[in-house]
């Protein structure tokens, strides 16, 4: 599908198509430096990422532009799932946004099936125009956050909408966006899943209530790895509930090989079953 006509598509730098596949040290940062402000005066427009397909991006927005620069966080996980994943994986992109990590996961599977969960509105129109436009990405969208329980929560903007997720607050009281949260568990029962090969979860200090939204498959060993923001105090708990339910903690360096951490944190990490 051709993009929307309103919104232009850009003709990257010459250097930057070059080097947009080749992965060296600190790529994020010397291409922000390179590139930054010469891509950022086109706000938001269609162009070609790193991984190969057209997206929607807001050039202003730096995390935006890590999808042009290169591997989305860096090239750590991406190395790593292409070693250690089948073919056609389950994967479970929760806290999607506009789809920096799912568009990745598509490219890298085609034959898989990557399950999107956004629950930000905004967020998730900007996603379903992308995907309109990429319909061999094996990508499904699920408008609703996740948690422990079914239910209503609120989500509260602060900073520009299309921003990243971080600067956003979801709380339980009353506000102007509500959010649907459910169980995992739930979802995977209604889409008929039985086991899950990736679950990435990055959703904003609300990691334990979606993992306890999934702790029967936990125990059971039914989710085979995951890959988890874990930050701060929120991290160290995140590490804890991990080993109570049987997963071990891993750092990736950049090619992908797992280094075992036991209270040193990272800013992400690897859970696989003992």
């Amino acid at each position: 599908m051709i993009p929307p006509e309103e919104i232009r598509r850009i003709d990257l730098p010459l250097l930057l198509r070059l080097i947009q596949k080749i992965e060296f040290p600190h790529k994020l940062g010397i291409c922000q430096k390179l590139f930054a402000k010469r891509l950022a005066a086109n706000g938001i427009c269609w162009v070609k990422t790193a991984a190969g397909p057209i997206w929607k991006l807001d050039l202003t927005n730096s995390t935006h532009r890590w999808i042009v620069y290169g591997k989305y966080e860096g090239p750590g996980l991406f190395n790593w799932i292409k070693r250690n994943l089948r073919p056609n994986p389950t994967i479970i992109d929760s806290g999607a946004n506009i789809g920096q990590m799912s568009l990745y996961f598509g490219c890298y599977f085609p034959a898989g099936l990557i399950l999107a969960f956004e629950p930000g509105e905004y967020q998730a129109d900007w996603l379903s125009e992308c995907l309109a436009c990429n319909r061999h990405l094996p990508v499904k969208l699920h408008r609703k956050g996740l948690g422990d329980t079914t239910k209503t929560m609120y989500l509260q903007l602060s900073g520009h909408s299309c921003s990243h997720g971080s600067q956003n607050v979801v709380t339980i009281e009353p506000g102007e966006f509500p959010v649907a949260v459910v169980r995992l568990a739930d979802a995977l029962l209604a889409e008929g899943i039985e086991a899950v090969d990736l679950w990435k979860l990055d959703v904003e200090g609300f990691e334990l209530p979606a993992l306890n939204g999934a702790g029967e498959w936990l125990e059971q060993k039914r989710i085979r790895a995951l890959w988890i923001e874990t930050r701060g105090e929120n991290g160290k708990s995140i590490i804890g509930f991990m080993q109570a339910v049987g997963y071990r903690a891993f750092g990736l360096d950049r090619t992908g090989y797992p280094q075992s951490i036991s209270d040193h944190q990272c800013e992400n990490t690897l859970f696989l079953p003992v």
